[in-house]
Order: structure tokens, then sequence, then C-alpha cells
């Protein structure tokens, strides 16, 4: 008997799926297990199996369609077999299930029935309706030229026209000293003598832009609801912790040229990054509640250490986690983050390498940030921000000198982790980053 094979949830946080592509072509035979189709989900794009056996007798949703998980999207049965029956009685598709278009990750416009409408704005006229009074005087009055550049007219004189178009100069980008504002031969030479400034931005570039609206992907929607839920339920406060790099800079170096003596052409150099997931690693195994959930009735300090990495992604971000980080090697940590961070990209990670994760780490500081809070990524209990490493003023042996600093700060579910224990763990990550050799032992 025919079977319909439904949108299966392939994510734990998977409410609705896109198809990306059909693996299995109707009238193709198949089994439990087989791959059916490539299903992008809030978090990547993964495989859906078939669960039933038989030949796949119609293909009711084509590429580029999002379901709602457990809406039809297949039928299975045996060769031949009437499916008529059961294809009348398939209930109505929900407005999700309609085709985006041939490639999911397409933006569409927010409208349900007609695309945005963008109309071009009409010629612009470089000359008033109306002539100026003749009764102006000869002072400027860049307010009248401003008002009248709020509504798309410009005051010029023939001859301020004919030298602006001959040079390419945008009569809207020039403010008039002449009667009533109006813009004058010696404006426009000015301008071109580099007298006069142009505005980057006039108002009137400002007026004739058009408002736009993006659509929220599957990934987006999920961000934006975990971390308001996250803001929203967790008290969070934070811990700010300023680390002398020096020696962590130099410990990278010595890593480096450790990598190139063995392997000259190894393109995945060890970053400070890497070293920090070390560090945070043993941090929180010597400091088990900040490695911790709030479970409403209890606290759950993890036995094991998975750090999530936060890796952003073009319309999302994704955390893919680290294993037993406290286990690992530096150089371990290294080539598992790049194979992580590459598969997050590529949207090819499974769920059991983004979820479930004891801690995160989001480092900002290769943007230039010097530091910043970070939301808590729940059920965690804490989660570290990293800012750049800075040149700034240390004091070594009473004396001001140069140093190299870099900022950490430290938020915390205030349910789980009291003031004291997160300064505690930021006291002993502050350690272990300013002697890293300590790093090698542990």
């Amino acid at each position: 008997m025919a079977k319909i094979q439904e949108m299966t949830q392939l994510s734990p946080t998977m409410t609705e799926g896109t198809i990306v592509k059909w693996i299995k072509k109707e009238g193709d035979s198949i089994s439990p297990g087989d791959i059916l189709a490539e299903v992008e989900t809030d978090k990547a794009v993964m495989e859906m199996e078939a669960y039933d056996s038989g030949v796949l007798l119609k293909i009711i949703q084509p590429e580029g369609s999002k379901l709602k998980v457990g809406e039809a999207v297949a039928v299975v049965g045996k060769p031949g077999e009437d499916i008529s029956s059961l294809l009348q009685n398939l209930p109505t598709p929900s407005e999700a299930a309609k085709p985006t278009s041939s490639k999911p990750n397409q933006t569409i416009p927010a409208e349900k029935e007609s695309p945005v409408q963008i109309t071009a704005p009409k010629e612009l006229p470089l000359v008033p309706t109306t002539k100026p009074s003749p009764a102006s005087d000869e002072n400027s009055n860049p307010r009248k030229n401003q008002e009248l550049r709020g509504s798309l007219r410009v005051l010029a004189s023939p001859l301020a026209k004919s030298i602006a178009i001959e040079n390419g100069i945008d009569l809207h980008s020039i403010l008039g000293t002449g009667p009533e504002g109006r813009i004058t031969k010696r404006d426009v030479l000015d301008t071109l003598s580099g007298k006069k400034a142009n505005p980057m931005i006039s108002s009137s570039f400002v007026a004739t832009r058009c408002d736009s609206s993006v659509s929220l992907n599957g990934m987006r929607k999920t961000i934006a609801k975990r971390l308001t839920e996250s803001k929203q339920n967790l008290p969070h406060f934070y811990l700010n912790v300023d680390v002398h790099a020096d020696a962590l800079e130099s410990f990278r170096s010595d890593l480096l040229a450790f990598q190139k003596s063995h392997n000259p052409d190894v393109a995945d150099k060890v970053s400070l990054n890497d070293i920090l997931v070390k560090a945070v690693a043993i941090s929180l195994r010597l400091h088990p509640k900040v490695n911790a959930s709030f479970l409403g009735d209890s606290i759950t300090e993890f036995g094991r250490v998975d750090i999530g990495i936060a890796v952003s992604l073009d319309g999302g971000l994704l955390t893919p986690v680290v294993r037993n980080a406290d286990q690992k090697s530096i150089l371990e940590i290294s080539k598992e983050i790049k194979s992580l961070a590459k598969k997050a990209r590529e949207r090819k990670l499974k769920p059991e390498e983004f979820s479930n994760g004891t801690f995160t780490i989001s480092n900002l500081g290769m943007y230039g940030i010097s530091r910043f809070t970070a939301i808590i990524n729940e059920p965690e209990a804490a989660i570290l921000a990293v800012g750049s490493v800075e040149d700034k003023p240390v004091i070594r042996n009473g004396a001001v000198v140069p140093g190299r600093v870099l900022s950490l700060t430290l938020s915390c579910d205030h349910r789980a982790i009291d003031g004291a224990v997160g300064a505690e763990f930021l006291k002993t990550l502050k350690s272990l980053l300013e002697k890293p050799s300590l790093l090698s032992g542990v």
C-alpha cells in the first residue's frame, strides 16, 4: 500500500525545511535509509532519508519548496499502484510549502502575492518652474536651496548647468551662493578647482533612496527566537578582564615555527583563538560550576568540556562544537576548528557537530573590536567574548611600558553562576594565557 513520505525533523530546532535537491527521481527503487533529498534546515543542508521500501511513485513538492515538519513531500509504494485517491485526500499545503525559487538561499519579497515594485524617480528638472524674484538680493541663501533640494529641484543658471554637464558634476552636490540659493558659474568653477567641498551625501540622494525588504531565512529566524528568549529569560551579568598578551603572542610564534619545521607547506596555522580554546577548556575543567546549565530546579555541572566556536555565515551564525577540548592538544584543536568552520560555511555540519555544547566562545578580535558582550547560548550558563589584541601602556616593575593587551568579557547566567565563581574562572584563564607554557603540560 502506498505511503506518504513526510518532511522529517532533521535537527532538534528544525520546524521547517526547504528542499534543495531531489536525489531520487520518480520511478526509482528505494529502501529505508536511502537518501531521498537534500534539505536546508535552520542550521545546515542535510540529507533526508527514506523510511519505507518500494518505488518513488510521486514527488509532491519540487525543489525550492519550503515545508513544515510533517508535511507530505512524496509518495512511496508498489510499481504501477494507483495513488490518485491518496493524492486527492492530502491536506492543503501550508503557505510555507510554496517554492521560494530554484535556489533556496535566495531571498524573496515579503509580500505574499507580488514582488516589491520599485519605481525609478522621474528625471529631475535642473531649473525652477518659476523665475526667481528680481527683488532678491545677491547674498547667499543656502537654506532656501536646501529646501528646494528636498523637493528634488535644483536652482542653477544655464551657464552653470552647461559647465557642470561638461565636467560630470552633479548639481545636487553643490551649495549655491546666488539669489534664492541659485547655483552660479562661480559655484561650479569653485567645485572644479577644489575650493568648495562636495557633500558626500546630499539630501536629494537620501530622498530618492527606496526601502527594501529582506525575508528572514530559517537560520536567522531561529537565531532571533533563541537569542530573544535567552536575553529575556536569563539574568545576564558581565565580568571583564584584561590579559597581558606579549607572552601569548610569543608562544604562538613558537608554535608556528614548530609547525613550519615539521611541515613547511602547512596552510592551517595555529591562531590565538586555538590557544584560547585550550586555555578555556582547562579553566572549565578546574571550575566546573562555570561549565554548567540551569535546569529550573537543579544545576547540571557537565563532566565533559565541549566548547562551541561562533562562526559567522552569510545570513546567520553557527557554533560548531569541539568535543572534549580539555583532552586535546592545541594543534589538534586548531585542525578540528578549521575543519568544522569550513563545513559550517558550506552548510554541511551534522546536528551532532553543532549541538549540545557546554560553553561558547565568540571572537570578534579579527574585526578590530576591542571589547564587547555576548548573549548566552542557552541552555549553557556562560559565554566568553574575545576582543582584539591591542597596543596599550602596561605597568611592569613599577614602570609604565608599552605592552600588548587582550580584552575578555564573560557573560554569566546568575541563576547558575555567582560573581565570585565567574571571577575565579577568569583569574585562572588570565594566568594560563599570560603563562601559556603551562598549557603544554595540561
